[in-house]
């Protein structure tokens, strides 16, 4: 039997809400969202499944899925009750570093909140929760505020737990490529801020990261355009410029590659999208089901 595919929501730039939920609450977006999707358990539990095994969400426990992510989660049937908070939303471009999560599937990150970290966590969403709800003018701006310490708090304890783990050059070549993703990337002079020659660099990189310095560079860089393209009106050629492409030719064909087809189809698709939403008469959007 065919499964329904939950509808995607518009989160420019944040649509949250607040569940509890019981048995046979579920949710099944084969190809994600087109938007970050940030939910953490509050009691009870609910299970999100991968094409190879899953993962419980108790109290405490979060799970962050990237635009593409496959997105499969319901109640915990044994349990029967699942209470949570969710939040889709778009990234601001300085939060790049802070959505590197341990990995748990493909574009999938989940960690675990027990201790302060989770009390933390908890008090800034429920701030977000509010100033989404309350409306009115900044409630945008204040509820993005909130998810962004919720955000840089998961960020403190990942980093304690993963990052302290990755090589020490390579801690340092990662925050260099986050913090000057618009430069143009050179491999040679990345190795020489590390004290490594190239063929070293590359392969430790590799080593810790799972992929190649070039292809982590270019991820950064294809994900602020994107965000551009659905965010400004800035042409592709200026947004190719923006995150350090400097032909718009070149840009377009590396963007194809990347994500399946030319910037500007992404921007006509999001265009459209948006001509399709009918939003509410009031000052506060209400949430919709995630």
């Amino acid at each position: 039997m065919s499964r329904v595919i939950t509808q995607n929501v518009n989160s420019d730039p944040l649509v949250c809400g607040e569940f509890r939920r019981g048995r046979g609450y579920t949710n099944w977006r084969p190809k994600g969202s087109g938007d970050w999707l940030l939910i953490v358990g509050a009691g009870g539990a609910g299970r999100v499944s991968f094409e190879r095994g899953g993962l419980r969400l108790a109290a405490g426990d979060a799970v962050l899925f990237a635009p593409g992510a496959r997105q499969d989660y319901e109640t915990d049937s044994d349990l029967g009750s699942w209470h949570l908070r969710w939040a889709h939303f778009k990234p601001r471009p300085n939060w790049r570093a802070w959505l590197m999560w341990p990995q748990v599937a493909p574009q999938t990150g989940a960690v675990n909140l027990r201790g302060p970290v989770e009390a933390a966590v908890g008090g800034a969403l429920e701030r977000m929760l509010a100033a989404h709800r309350l409306g009115g003018p900044a409630c945008n701006d204040l509820a993005m505020n909130a998810l962004e310490e919720a955000l840089l708090w998961i960020f403190r304890l990942v980093a304690d737990r993963s990052l302290a783990e990755v090589d020490e050059r390579i801690q340092r070549a990662i925050y260099h490529l986050v913090t000057h993703s618009s430069e143009p990337f050179g491999l040679d002079a990345l190795a020489e801020r590390c004290g490594l020659s190239s063929s070293r660099f590359s392969h430790l990189f590799r080593a810790e990261m799972g992929t190649t310095p070039q292809r982590f560079a270019e991820k950064l860089r294809m994900e602020t355009a994107r965000q551009l393209l659905a965010q400004t009106n800035l042409s592709v050629a200026e947004i190719g410029a923006e995150v350090g492409y400097e032909d718009p030719l070149y840009f377009s064909r590396r963007f194809r590659l990347f994500y399946g087809k030319p910037p500007s189809d992404e921007r006509l698709n999001f265009s459209t999208l948006l001509g399709k939403i009918q939003f509410p008469n009031s000052n506060a959007p209400k949430a919709r089901a995630t």
